[in-house]
């Protein structure tokens, strides 16, 4: 707030200043200009009388008098006042000179013959500039005073328009908070104002999701992985040179060793830069291939599964996510399912994966760590559903009806 505030104070105050210089700038310029033509008109006709008399001195060779009343002829510079002629010697190209009463002289010297002449004109009582300054002043006055009026209003019209933005763009930066993103409005200027603004937005929620990530991942690979490899480890210390391993160790350790790849796999996709691309995906081409290409699905010799959804329904979503949100749904209605039945169902936008399930399920499924009593597993397999729903933003949603488990993603 203190930085647009002095920014916008800023703008202001140069303009304004700005306009004041301009203004006195082009009126110390007009009042000049009055001044030099008005000495111009002056030393012109004094001008203009030195070569009449030159002229009459040559036809005639008499000396004549000025022929205007305000102009005197004097037999050279000795013959002017003592103050006039030390101002001569001391500036002889000098041609303004001061009456001595507070008027002007205007001074010319003629060669008539081997004589100097210095021909003099009083113009006080024709010096226009000087006797209408006062009544100029008021009019010099009022129009600095409207220069000024207009360039505040500009200054502040202006100032509104830049800064106005920015202190937006500010107060939303000083105002977000580090587990939300950043929402800039659209109606910001299109110009570099805007684009700054989309930028700063762009970079905050990238770097917001980043840390987003950063945090899920370090969470989630020490709680996910710390069941199976407990696991691991108590086998481990069962094992001897001599001893052979039983079947039930076997058995838990090539589980915990899927589950840890498994767990690993799904967190490193969902820490990945890369999660984030999407692309154009046909929903029952994924689904097709995830079914092909399960091993654990492929071992089911009695399963039952019901496939019904359009072949022209498409989502945009990132592929690799896709597929470990379909396995992991899979895998779970195979180990958690009363029977070898799937149901796999498109109404509208909610695709619904359905199976058969005679225990009750908890409330909170989608929490890591939550699963059923009888389970073996380690409760995280929804929670990395519920992980890459909430990134694409659809919904999940979970029911138990009459012995069967209902799991519903809303594209």
């Amino acid at each position: 707030m203190l930085t647009s505030h002095s920014l916008k104070t800023s703008l202001q105050r140069s303009i304004v200043v700005f306009s004041l210089l301009l203004a006195l700038c082009f009126m110390l310029l007009m009042l000049g200009y009055a001044w030099v033509v008005e000495d111009n008109v002056f030393n012109r006709l004094v001008t203009a009388e030195a070569e009449h008399i030159s002229r009459q001195y040559k036809q005639t060779g008499n000396v004549i008098a000025p022929s205007q009343p305000f102009m005197t002829l004097h037999a050279g510079w000795h013959a002017m006042p003592d103050e006039i002629h030390q101002l001569h010697r001391l500036e002889p190209e000098r041609v303004e000179f001061p009456n001595g009463s507070g008027g002007t002289l205007h001074l010319q010297t003629i060669a008539l013959g081997n004589t100097e002449w210095v021909l003099s004109a009083d113009v006080s009582g024709f010096e226009v500039t000087r006797d209408y300054l006062p009544k100029l002043l008021p009019y010099l006055a009022f129009a600095l005073v409207l220069v000024l009026t207009l360039a505040y209003l500009l200054s502040r019209y202006l100032a509104v328009k830049i800064t106005q933005p920015l202190q937006y763009i500010t107060n939303k930066v000083q105002q977000h908070k580090s587990e939300t993103f950043l929402q800039l409005k659209s109606e910001l200027p299109a110009n570099e104002i805007g684009y700054l603004g989309q930028t700063i937005q762009l970079y905050i929620n990238q770097l917001q999701t980043t840390l987003a990530r950063e945090t899920d991942f370090t969470r989630d690979i020490s709680h996910e992985l710390r069941t199976p490899a407990t696991v691991l480890k108590m086998v481990l210390n069962r094992l001897e040179p001599a001893v052979e391993l039983d079947k039930d160790s076997l058995v838990k350790l090539k589980h915990a060793a899927q589950q840890m790849e498994q767990t690993i796999h799904a967190l490193l996709a969902l820490a990945r830069e890369e999660s984030l691309q999407q692309q154009d995906l046909c929903l029952l081409e994924e689904i097709e291939c995830c079914l092909v290409n399960n091993p654990a699905l492929m071992r089911q010799h009695e399963l039952q599964l019901q496939l019904q959804i359009s072949a022209n329904y498409r989502i945009k979503a990132n592929k690799n996510l896709l597929h470990i949100l379909l396995n992991n749904i899979i895998n779970n209605a195979l180990t958690h399912g009363s029977a070898r039945q799937i149901k796999i169902s498109l109404t509208g936008d909610t695709l619904t994966i359905a199976n058969p399930m005679e225990d009750e399920c908890p409330d909170n499924l989608f929490v890591p760590g939550v699963k059923r009593d009888s389970s073996s597993g380690i409760g995280q397999g929804l929670h990395i559903v519920n992980r890459i729903c909430q990134r694409n933003q659809w919904q999940l949603t979970s029911r138990q009806h009459e012995n069967w488990f209902y799991l519903g993603i809303e594209f």
